[in-house]
């Protein structure tokens, strides 16, 4: 059963059971909270009744073999937090003793194993008790079969980047005015290579292998909807350009000084094609910490991940690696804990209220920090050097007109990366977001780039050039409090201008870099259209420079 037929049934199903269903006549009166929850498939209806003599205004529900995907409130109840282990409901008409109250969730996997805590109009805790779904045998009969929708319409578009790919080569297919949410399926040729929907705006982006026994010929790309309607492109495959190995030195890109457990440090380099290199890292005893060999590409590229485990030792690190006629030996140590901690004064901030950090970096370090709002707009910038307690405060003055939702702070010094949540008028959502700490690079720099998302999510990290040819991919799983930190050598890249590109599913963020550019020895001239504005108010600088060069443009608070 496809997921657009699901999502029918669950809303057919959560309706009958919200209206038409009573649970109440089966459940004991012996607990303060008494609850049992039915499922049809992966849907399941779970009812509260309050036994005691306290009002019920707020239930956690969380997960231990499963995943919410979505969930459905009766009225006057909403959910301020929501992840995919974990839901709160709360209500401004609290649930009054022999009342019940009936929630509709979908999961991963049938018949879930639910765990719950109720809290009454104080947020003391009431009750804690578990509910095992079961099968509701009366809600079967009333399935019905329904047609499945249109995809694909006349004016539905579709292309494939590049235009010309090789076998096994990785490539983009992107489509627009397609249905929303519509289940699709990619072939090549009578191949299937995907299954997927669009999103919200009928719109998709994939990235995809092609199989390296498909012939360098006119091959068809073809798109099919559940009514088996299809749109069709023509492509040529090339042959694989075939290159001659060449006497290449062993390189490795630069290694960072310092590293916390945990962390997961990347290197790369070159040496001669299709060979072997032997990478060995001690410890701060002088023994062996990891022995690791990785084969080099036609091109002579290599690259190499090293996991930090929690137990390592503190201190200093060797790394040396050798093709058997070279060797190169690096340093870099293990400390303790983060150097960058940020603390917001709280977790919700109310419109007009002025949002405030409190902030710990090492003195005498440049930071660099970014804020930025619901609709992934920079709307604070500041990049100086820490003053010698290492303690600062940022603040951001919220107007009655400021966007409403969660925004996310960035703060960058030396390697380290750290992320925090606030929301404006509403509880901070763990949100896909992606920043990067500069710019503008030189070819030998590593990027650094903070990404957000769910706990344990795997996020698809994509470079692609200003042609829209992928230079670069990767995966990434984040942490449990759904962040991640990513090191993005650039030895690889030739100067132009780039974009990074991070999805999860359907959701995407991006952002706009340049590598190699070179500076501008020209002055510039800025002019600002007035000299006085105030908080929340768009700046307008009118600016002459060199053609074709790259500006960075900083404001610099008092």
């Amino acid at each position: 059963m496809n997921n657009s037929l699901l999502r029918i049934f669950f809303v057919l199903f959560v309706s009958f059971i919200l209206i038409g269903f009573n649970l109440y006549d089966v459940f004991a009166d012996k607990n303060k909270i008494t609850s049992q929850s039915f499922s049809f498939e992966n849907t399941s209806i779970i009812a509260f009744t309050n036994n005691s003599n306290e009002e019920i205004k707020t239930i956690k529900i969380w997960l231990t073999n499963s995943s919410f995907v979505s969930f459905k409130l009766e009225n006057n109840w909403t959910s301020p937090i929501a992840s995919q282990d974990t839901i709160i409901f709360t209500t401004l008409e609290p649930i009054k003793t022999s009342e019940t109250v009936k929630l509709g969730i979908k999961t991963e996997k049938s018949y879930p194993l639910i765990r719950w805590e109720v809290f009454d109009k104080e947020d003391n805790l009431i009750e804690v008790g578990k509910t095992q779904s079961e099968l509701m045998p009366s809600f079967v009969s009333k399935q019905k079969m329904i047609k499945e929708p249109v995809g694909i319409f006349p004016e539905s578009t579709f292309k494939v980047v590049p235009k010309n790919p090789t076998p096994g080569s990785t490539i983009r297919v992107t489509g627009d005015n397609f249905a929303q949410t519509a289940s699709l399926e990619l072939f090549l040729n009578d191949i299937k290579i995907k299954s997927f929907a669009t999103d919200k705006n009928g719109y998709f982006m994939l990235t995809i292998k092609i199989p390296k026994k498909i012939m360098a010929e006119l091959v068809n790309f073809v798109l099919k909807d559940k009514q088996e309607n299809e749109k069709i492109i023509s492509v040529y495959l090339t042959e694989v350009e075939q290159k001659i190995p060449e006497n290449i030195r062993l390189t490795v890109s630069k290694i960072h000084n310092e590293f916390l457990r945990t962390d997961k440090f990347e290197f790369s380099g070159t040496a001669n094609p299709n060979t072997s290199i032997i990478i060995k890292i001690k410890n701060p005893q002088g023994n062996l910490f990891s022995t690791t060999i990785k084969n080099t590409d036609s091109e002579g590229h290599w690259s190499a991940s090293i996991h930090i485990p929690l137990n390592s030792l503190l201190g200093e690190y060797s790394t040396e690696i050798t093709d058997g006629k070279n060797t190169i030996i690096d340093f870099w140590d293990v400390i303790m804990s983060k150097k960058v901690q940020i603390l917001p004064t709280k977790l919700k901030f109310k419109s007009e209220e002025l949002i405030k950090f409190n902030v710990t970096a090492n003195p005498g370090e440049r930071i660099k920090i970014k804020f930025i709002d619901p609709q992934d707009n920079e709307v604070l910038s500041r990049n100086f050097i820490v003053n010698p307690s290492g303690f600062f405060e940022i603040e951001y003055p919220t107007l009655s007109s400021s966007s409403k939702g969660t925004y996310v702070l960035y703060a960058f010094q030396e390697h380290e990366t750290e992320i925090v949540f606030i929301g404006l008028d509403k509880y901070p959502q763990k949100i896909l977001s992606a920043k990067m700490n500069n710019v503008n690079y030189r070819g030998d720099d590593i990027a650094m780039i903070g990404i957000t998302g769910k706990s344990f999510q795997n996020i698809k990290l994509l470079i692609i050039d200003q042609n829209g040819n992928e230079k670069f991919n990767d995966n990434i799983q984040l942490g449990t409090d759904g962040k991640g930190n990513y090191d993005l050598s650039l030895t690889k890249f030739p100067p132009g201008i780039y974009t990074m590109l991070v999805s999860m599913g359907n959701i995407q963020a991006s952002e706009a870099f340049t590598v190699g550019l070179q500076l501008s020895s020209m002055t510039i001239d800025l002019n600002m259209n007035k000299k006085t504005y105030n908080p929340g108010q768009s700046i307008h600088v009118i600016g002459v420079s060199e053609p074709n060069t790259t500006v960075d443009l900083l404001l610099i608070d008092p």
